[in-house]
């Protein structure tokens, strides 16, 4: 059993203006009584100070310094001595002692240390005012005082930065946390909020600053495009320009007064009836605020009706004459194919003809003899390496008729020997019958216009195209 002992808190927090209780509880043993407590407060230098006494016969006295702001919290027996201190204020911090008088046992006592909390009341200042193209400048500051001394922080989603400072007083500590940023045109609107945190408050506090940044920007107009013409209703001129404080707009034309029945209305000119070719010109916009003045210029042309009907008849021509081109061209390339085909067509049939007739010459001229070749029957010359073309061969390429146009030489072919004494004119009229006859005579002749005689060959003449008319009329 814990008798005879007097239970008491080492220490006691209050915070400013709230209440507190200062404990002092005695275990009695049996037979033992409380018959009084005494509360003191030590003072600098072990000084005392009676706060209030409690006995059992004669009830409860306070001091006059504390008279209305301590009470006994029982009301009861005296083993629980404790007292409420009411509206704690710095000036009640110090060192309490509980002096308890019991029977038969004698005295007893217990101290305790009361501290009062004293909470900050931030205060945020802002800066200087912010304008766009500052240096570094400070955006606010923030300072709180208590005891013990409260921490101060920022929150923001500006970029910047914070200097901090403290400063110590009587019985508190106070500190002052500066926000410094470049102002922007992006940080008006922003907050930035002051959050500071003491052992004296519940939640931390917090006081949030809008910031507000001067700015403007560039103008700009828009709504004028290339369809303006004569007779459009509804057009306007908007002019774009952005600022804090809000701007200023004004409208003017260059080198003239606005048009009758233009009316500006904030920063939107107005056309309020049809345009007209007066209304062409150069529109300056001006917007302005504390800050600057900007402008912008519109160079505004109206189409005349009259232009825009030459324009789509001269679009309709030509598309007229592109279509008329179109058909030309289509036809013309027809009439290439159809051309060519027939061209081919015609020199293929040529080519088979002259074949034939070159088989059918070959087997009249040539003897049976030998494959040489010798004196025909008829008095004919024999062409050596000339083979029998079959009559369904075909030339199908005009590329093939090309190669035999541009062919400048043909097989050599041997001169016969010519009988000593006997021109060759006699030896073709002298020579034997037998199926020549005159005809097979004068196609020799014909033929032999185009060779000549060279070291004892027989060679083709030069030609352009390598292609003659025979008297039967083949081409050979």
């Amino acid at each position: 059993c814990r008798c005879g002992v007097v239970e008491v808190a080492r220490s006691v927090t209050a915070v400013l203006g709230q209440d507190v209780v200062l404990p002092c509880r005695y275990r009695a043993q049996e037979r033992e009584q409380v018959e009084q407590v005494m509360w003191l407060k030590r003072g600098p230098g072990r000084q005392e100070t009676v706060v209030a006494v409690l006995h059992r016969q004669h009830g409860e006295h306070v001091q006059e310094s504390y008279a209305g702001r301590v009470l006994w919290r029982a009301g009861g027996a005296l083993e629980d001595g404790a007292i409420v201190l009411r509206n704690a204020v710095q000036g009640d911090e110090g060192d309490y002692e509980c002096h308890l008088i019991t029977f038969p046992l004698g005295n007893f006592e217990g101290r305790v240390t009361l501290r009062v909390l004293v909470p900050p009341l931030p205060i945020l200042n802002p800066g200087p005012p912010l304008e766009e193209g500052q240096g570094r400048t400070l955006a606010a500051s923030c300072t709180a005082e208590g005891s013990p001394v409260p921490s101060v922080h920022w929150e923001t989603e500006v970029r910047g930065t914070n200097a901090t400072r403290r400063s110590a007083h009587a019985r508190s500590a106070s500190v002052t946390s500066e926000f410094f940023l470049v102002p922007g045109r992006s940080m008006n609107g922003k907050s930035l909020t002051c959050v500071v945190a003491h052992p004296g408050l519940r939640h931390e506090k917090r006081i949030t600053h809008l910031l507000s940044v001067a700015y403007l920007s560039d103008a700009s107009v828009l709504g004028h495009t290339e369809e303006w013409q004569e007779g459009m209703e509804g057009a306007t001129l908007t002019c774009l320009g952005d600022g804090n404080p809000p701007p200023t707009y004004n409208w003017t034309r260059l080198n003239a007064p606005l048009p009758a029945g233009v009316r500006v209305k904030g920063d939107t000119l107005l056309f309020q009836r049809p345009l007209a070719a007066a209304d062409a010109g150069d529109y300056v916009c001006r917007v302005s605020n504390r800050v600057a003045t900007k402008e912008a210029r519109a160079n505004v042309s109206v189409r005349s009706r009259a232009a825009d009907d030459e324009v789509r008849k001269v679009d309709l021509v030509s598309a007229s004459v592109v279509v008329v081109g179109v058909i030309a061209a289509v036809l013309v390339v027809v009439l290439v194919v159809v051309v060519v085909e027939e061209l081919t067509l015609t020199r293929e049939n040529s080519i088979r003809r002259l074949h034939s007739s070159h088989s059918t010459d070959t087997r009249t001229q040539v003897g049976a003899g030998g494959p040489g070749g010798g004196e025909t029957e008829g008095g004919g010359l024999g062409v050596p390496g000339v083979s029998e073309e079959p009559e369904g061969r075909s030339y199908s390429t005009l590329s093939t008729v090309r190669e035999i146009e541009t062919q400048t030489e043909v097989p050599v072919v041997p001169l016969l020997p010519v009988p000593a004494g006997k021109e060759p004119k006699e030896e073709e009229e002298d020579g034997g019958g037998g199926g020549g006859g005159s005809s097979g005579d004068r196609d020799i002749k014909q033929a032999m216009t185009h060779f000549v005689q060279e070291n004892g060959m027989l060679q083709a003449k030069p030609s352009t195209n390598g292609i003659y008319i025979n008297g039967r009329g083949h081409l050979v």
